[in-house]
């Protein structure tokens, strides 16, 4: 599904009821860098390591790297990515229509950034989602400094003047119902009016936690067994883990990659931190 700035298009695409009506992990890749697709199979394999039966959606510019195994791989086009992310101004638009995209597709929704993935079951997860309920990464309280220029500007998330004073919540996993995709549209909309007065890349994350928050809906910290490689320390190992992990692995069966990948390590053992002990982040 083609998503764009035009606002007729994204509400249409709200409107749409789950065309495969169920569950579903989604994830969202895309860029230059192979390590976005890599990590999102690598998290896949082990969703289906813990969750046999789980249905796994995976927007994406590298469609091919997820042929052959029991992943629905959605294309995401060239001239998507400029559409969605409102004429290349802000990257993180993808991923807020990229999840419209994905919620119009399944009734409940848990989705992952491509650095996360679980270290055991976490299909609970749904039963923790509703209509008025959804699940993010974290809350991270009062946003910083850069959203107190919303504050007089009138910017609305439907029909709620923002202030920018609003909690953030971390969007790295978002459990969300399909009836909030209308929510969700809204701060798609709100985002696009941020883009040159927020000097800041988080307001995909702060828009969604404000419009998953409105009209009487609530949203909690998810307390899954997740792991993640966000940090530049963690991101430069989980590189050369992955990157011989597939390497190692990916002429085997789809069945045996599984196995692999739930024994796998992608953290760091002592040694490893000792080794990059000329990284600040950690």
């Amino acid at each position: 599904m083609d998503f764009s700035a035009d606002s007729s298009k994204v509400e249409r695409a709200a409107l749409l009821p789950g065309a495969e009506m169920g569950d579903s992990f989604g994830y969202i890749a895309f860029g230059e860098d192979e390590l976005y697709a890599r990590g999102a199979l690598f998290s896949a394999l082990r969703v289906m390591h813990y969750c046999p039966d789980a249905n796994i959606k995976v927007l994406t510019d590298k469609p091919s790297i997820f042929d052959g195994y029991p992943i629905e791989a959605i294309e995401l086009a060239a001239k998507a990515k400029t559409e969605m992310s409102f004429g290349g101004r802000y990257l993180f638009g993808i991923k807020a229509a990229g999840l419209i995209d994905l919620l119009t597709r399944c009734v409940r929704l848990f989705f992952m950034d491509t650095d996360m993935y679980p270290v055991d079951d976490i299909s609970s997860c749904f039963s923790r989602i509703s209509p008025s309920h959804s699940i993010m990464r974290k809350s991270e309280g009062t946003p910083k400094a850069p959203y107190r220029a919303i504050a007089d500007k009138g910017f609305l998330l439907g029909d709620y003047k923002l202030t920018g004073s609003e909690p953030m919540w971390n969007s790295g996993v978002l459990g969300v119902h399909n009836s909030n995709l209308p929510a969700l549209t809204d701060a798609y909309h709100a985002i696009e009016q941020m883009i040159g007065v927020v000097k800041a890349h988080t307001t995909e994350q702060f828009c969604i936690g404000v419009a998953l928050s409105r009209h009487g809906r609530t949203i909690s910290r998810h307390r899954l067994p997740i792991r993640n490689y966000n940090t530049r320390g963690r991101k430069l190992f989980a590189r050369r883990r992955l990157e011989a992990f597939f390497e190692g692995n990916g002429h085997l069966g789809v069945s045996q990659q599984i196995e692999q990948a739930a024994r796998y390590r992608l953290w760091r053992a002592p040694i490893d931190l000792w080794k990059q002990r000329d990284i600040w982040h950690f």
